[in-house]
């Protein structure tokens, strides 16, 4: 953690509590009449990236609903960008373009923090959205490679049962255990402790090598493609060579041909550690070495084009992606503790407009920002802070104080 001195606390709070607009409700259905401060802060900032500090609160999923249905609706905002299979996403694109498909099912194929009820709602409001501006649609838009899917597992021994049984035993030994990384990611099984043992990307391997092993057929060719996507989405987990630098040149690239082909403005919902304007994240769990992250690339090749915005809150009960564990108040001294300490319950705060002196000095120290990511001990709060500028990282904050649940699919 950062140095826990509060002695900027008193001017901070004052600023915060003089500047914050208030917001009315966490409610997405109701009217976005309180966020209309919004309008001037973004601007003609072509992406907005809404920064979660967690994915597993219902009231900051709801109130990113209600940012991305005034982004929509008043400010012609056309995308939405997230860090999620491609091929799902484009079938939930095309969803929300034609009405076909089952939009439960597709919300239930995405990574497993997003599937939620809370997810599914913004799907069925952006499908409304369509009917109603068929001429100029909301598109939705994955920015991961499309990856193997749990239906891979049992495709590829289906295939090779048929022809050697025996293989095949031999190979769903191992899709049975990996398998579970879609459930609960392997590096989540690590951190609680009920990881099987072996490296998941080293079965996924000796899986492939038994598909290879078998006589050319068509039947090879297809189970061998599959088992290859497989090998992939392990060997590329956190858990094994995750590479951000390449998530992130490729995200940034996504977004970037979308802007110039279509010339839309895009909403890039994702996690703090994804979004934030960081030259230099440090990492909470995971990853060991320090990154630049997706929000600094756009801040670079966009400048005030990107206009991050943090979805925080100070404590409260997360899903079951968590185990319904309740977060604790703010450590002392963090940026949470601060935004915490306003008590004005929600509201949003244009960063941008701290005066120099104590204020500006608190918004650009290093100090402790929450980040709950995939791996959250309640036990070890603490220990679940990263260190940065809130300041730097964001150009504006939509604060909540209390959060409940999550509800999953």
């Amino acid at each position: 953690m950062a140095s826990t001195t509060d002695e900027l606390a008193p001017p901070v709070h004052q600023w915060i509590r003089e500047h914050a607009h208030p917001l009315a409700t966490t409610d997405p259905t109701t009217a976005l009449d309180d966020l209309e401060p919004l309008r001037t802060m973004v601007g003609d900032a072509e992406i907005v990236g809404l920064a979660e500090a967690t994915r597993a609160g219902h009231e900051v999923a709801s109130l990113g609903h209600r940012v991305f249905r005034f982004l929509a609706t008043e400010m012609g905002f056309r995308t939405l960008a997230i860090q999620d299979d491609a091929a799902v996403v484009h079938q939930l694109d095309h969803y929300v373009s034609t009405g076909q498909g089952d939009p439960h099912q597709l919300v239930a194929a995405l990574w497993r923090p997003r599937r939620t009820r809370e997810m599914l709602d913004l799907v069925h409001w952006t499908r409304s959205f369509n009917q109603r501006f068929p001429a100029d649609p909301m598109r939705m838009v994955g920015l991961d490679p499309a990856s193997a899917r749990p239906s891979d597992y049992d495709d590829v021994a289906a295939l090779v049962t048929r022809t050697a049984p025996r293989v095949g035993t031999r190979l769903r030994q191992r899709y049975d255990v990996i398998v579970t990384a879609h459930e609960l990611a392997e590096h989540v099984q690590q951190a609680r402790g009920v990881h099987p043992g072996r490296p998941f990307a080293e079965l996924a391997r000796e899986a492939h090598e038994m598909v290879d092993s078998l006589p050319h057929s068509d039947t090879k060719s297809r189970a061998l493609e599959q088992a290859q996507r497989i090998v992939d989405f392990h060997a590329g987990g956190f858990a094994a060579d995750f590479d951000y630098a390449a998530l992130r040149h490729q995200s940034v690239a996504t977004m970037n041909r979308l802007r110039r082909e279509t010339g839309t403005r895009i909403v890039y919902w994702e996690g703090i550690a994804l979004t934030a304007n960081a030259a230099r994240f440090e990492p909470l769990a995971v990853l060991e070495e320090p990154f630049r992250t997706v929000g600094s690339q756009l801040r670079t090749e966009l400048g005030t084009g990107y206009f991050p915005v943090l979805l925080g809150f100070g404590h409260g009960t997360l899903g079951d992606v968590h185990q319904g564990q309740r977060v604790p108040a703010p450590e002392r001294g963090s940026f949470d503790a601060a935004l915490a300490a306003a008590g004005l319950g929600r509201y949003l705060l244009d960063l941008r407009t701290a005066p120099a002196g104590p204020v500006g000095d608190w918004l650009h120290s290093r100090r402790g920002l929450r980040v709950i990511s995939g791996v959250y001990d309640a036990a070890a709060d603490p220990d679940h802070y990263t260190i940065g500028a809130l300041g730097e990282w964001f150009d504006a904050v939509v604060h909540v104080d209390t959060i409940t649940p999550t509800t999953l699919l």
